[in-house]
C-alpha cells in the first residue's frame, strides 16, 4: 500500500489539474501530499446530522461532504469526555495508555508525540483554531507550539470553551481580549470568530507551496447552546417546543436559554453553515481538490445547559450519551471527503477510533508512525485500495462515575460500570451490536465464556496512572 500511495495521490493531483486547467509544477516531494483539514466538533451526537438520520433539522453542507466522500457508521471517539478523547486523537494511543484519562488540569507531556509534531517534521504547515486538544483545563498556550502546532488561535482552558462569548482567546501565546464579551452575551460569537480565522488561514496557505494540516476544533454544540437569533429563525418553524416539557431551570454555570430545542438545532445549523463557507473558500482558492476533509465529534451528545439528547434524538438509535460508555457516549459521526481519492457515496462499517488518525496521517505524509501506538492506518478504507488491517478490539475507560470501562471485539461489546465499588461492582454487561445496536438485551448470562475473554482483554489493555486512579482495578493505588 505504501508503494501505491504516491501513485494514487499523484493521479488525484493530475486529475484535479486537468479539471482546473492548471499545470503540475510543484516539487515531487510535495505533489503527493494533500492538505488535511480536521473539523472536530464538541459533544455532537451520532444522530445530529441529517446524513446520520436526523429528522428535526438539516445539515446540508456536512451531508454534501458525506455524499461526495465516505461515511463511517462504526467510528468511535477517543473517550466519552473531552480531554482523553482528544489525547487519543493527537497521540494514536488508546484510553488505557493515555497521559490524559479525564478532564482536569493536565497537559500532554514533552515525550507525548502528536500528529501535529509528525506532520510538521514532514513539511506541513500546522495550525489549530478553536478549542485546544492538548492543554486540558489550563492556561498554557505555549503547549500548542511544544506539540507541533505552528499557529494557534483559540482557548486552552476547556472551561473557557463553555461560553459562546469568550472574554479573551489566545493567538499563539498572545492574549486577545474582547471587552464587549461577557461570557453569556457580547459582540463576538466564538464559532464565528473561529470560522473567520479559518477562512483567513486558508487564504494565507493558498499562496504557499507546503501542504497544511489544520485542526478546526469548534467548542460546539457543547453547552452553552446559546446561538444568535438568525440561526434560531432558520429552524424555529420545524423545531417546536414540547408542550409537556417544562422550561429549563436556570443553571449556575451554562448560559440559560428559553428554547433549548430551537437553540440546539440553530447551533447545529450554524455549524453546518460554517462548514459550507469553509468548503466554498477551499474551492475558491483552488485548494479543495488536494484537501482531505474530515468531520467528526469528540464524544456523544451532552445533557447540559437545559438540553437533553432525547429532545432531538441526538444519539440517534444508540443508548446513552456523554459520560456513558454505551454506544451513545462514544460512537460518533465520521465523514471523510477527498476528491479524486475517496470515491463518492461510499459507506463503511469498519470499526475504527480516534487513535487511528495519527497513523493514517503519517501514511498520507509518507512518514513512519511512532512505535508504541495502538492506532491502525485507515488509508486502505479511505482509498478503497489495499487490505485494511483490523483491530483485535477497541477499549475505553474513565475513572468518573465510580469507574467505567468498555470493549468492542467484532460485534461483541462489553460494558462495566462501578468498577471501583467493591460493594456494588459491575456486573459486566454483554451486547451483540450487530443485532442490538441500542444495547437493550444483556447477553452476559448466556455467554459467560465471552464475558470472561473480554474482561481479561480489558484488564490487559491498560496500565495504571497515578493521576487517574482506578483502585478497583489496581490494588496498588488503594490507600
Amino acid at each position: 500500500m505504501k508503494r501505491m500511495l504516491p501513485i494514487i495521490l499523484a493521479t488525484a493531483l493530475l486529475s484535479a489539474c486537468e479539471r482546473t486547467g492548471e499545470t503540475v509544477n510543484q516539487p515531487a516531494a510535495t505533489a503527493v501530499k494533500p492538505n488535511i483539514l480536521f473539523i472536530l466538533t464538541d459533544d455532537l451526537g451520532y444522530g445530529d446530522l441529517s446524513s446520520y438520520g436526523q429528522q428535526h433539522f438539516q445539515t446540508p453542507a456536512i451531508d454534501k461532504l458525506a455524499a461526495g466522500g465516505i461515511r463511517f457508521t462504526d467510528h468511535y471517539a477517543g473517550n466519552t469526555v473531552c480531554a482523553p478523547s482528544r489525547d487519543a486523537l493527537m497521540t494514536g494511543r488508546r484510553p488505557g495508555h493515555l497521559t490524559l484519562r479525564g478532564n482536569g488540569e493536565y497537559v500532554l507531556q514533552p515525550d507525548d508525540i502528536t500528529v501535529a509534531t509528525l506532520l510538521r517534521q514532514a513539511g506541513y504547515r500546522t495550525a489549530l483554531i478553536g478549542k485546544s486538544t492538548v492543554t486540558g483545563n489550563t492556561q498554557t498556550p505555549e503547549t500548542l507550539a511544544e506539540h507541533g502546532f505552528e499557529y494557534f488561535y483559540g482557548t486552552t482552558n476547556h472551561v473557557d470553551g463553555h461560553y459562546r462569548y469568550p472574554e479573551f482567546i489566545y493567538e499563539n501565546t498572545r492574549k486577545v481580549e474582547f471587552p464587549d464579551n461577557h461570557l453569556h452575551y457580547g459582540q463576538h460569537y466564538d464559532l464565528d470568530l473561529y470560522t473567520e480565522k479559518t477562512l483567513s488561514y486558508l487564504d494565507q496557505q493558498a499562496a504557499g507551496e507546503a501542504p497544511f494540516f489544520l485542526v478546526l476544533s469548534v467548542p460546539v454544540p457543547h453547552a452553552s447552546i446559546k446561538v444568535p437569533e438568525d440561526s434560531m429563525a432558520e429552524v424555529r418553524a420545524g423545531v417546536q417546543p414540547d408542550p409537556q416539557v417544562k422550561a429549563p431551570a436556570r443553571q449556575p454555570h451554562y448560559t440559560h436559554v428559553n428554547e433549548p430545542k430551537t437553540s440546539y438545532a440553530g447551533l447545529m445549523t450554524r455549524i453546518d453553515n460554517s462548514v459550507g463557507s469553509i468548503v466554498a473558500k477551499l474551492r475558491e482558492n483552488g485548494q479543495l481538490d488536494n484537501t482531505l476533509i474530515i468531520f467528526t465529534s469528540d464524544n456523544g451528545p451532552h445533557s447540559e445547559g437545559g438540553y437533553h439528547p432525547n429532545m432531538l434524538q441526538s444519539s440517534g438509535p444508540l443508548r446513552g450519551h456523554k459520560r456513558d460508555l454505551y454506544e451513545g457516549g462514544i460512537r460518533v459521526p465520521f465523514i471523510a471527503y477527498w476528491p479524486g481519492v475517496i470515491e463518492a457515496g461510499r459507506e463503511t462499517n469498519h470499526p475504527s477510533a480516534f487513535w487511528d488518525f495519527l497513523p493514517t496521517a503519517a501514511e498520507i505524509a509518507g512518514i513512519p508512525a511512532p512505535a508504541g501506538i495502538h492506532g491502525l492506518s485507515m488509508l486502505p478504507t479511505l482509498t478503497g485500495q489495499g487490505e485494511q488491517t483490523k483491530h483485535d478490539f477497541l477499549y475505553w475507560e474513565l475513572n468518573e462515575r465510580n469507574g467505567l470501562r468498555a470493549i468492542r471485539m467484532g460485534d461483541w461489546k462489553a460494558v462495566e460500570y462501578r468498577v471501583n465499588r467493591a460493594d456494588r461492582r459491575g456486573p459486566v454487561e454483554l451486547y451483540n451490536l450487530k443485532d442490538d445496536i441500542a444495547e437493550t438485551k444483556d447477553l452476559a448470562a448466556e455467554h459467560p465464556d465471552i464475558v470472561a475473554d473480554l474482561t481479561a482483554k480489558m484488564d490487559a489493555a491498560r496500565v495504571p496512572h497515578p493521576d487517574f486512579p482506578f483502585p478497583g482495578l489496581d490494588p496498588s493505588q488503594v490507600d
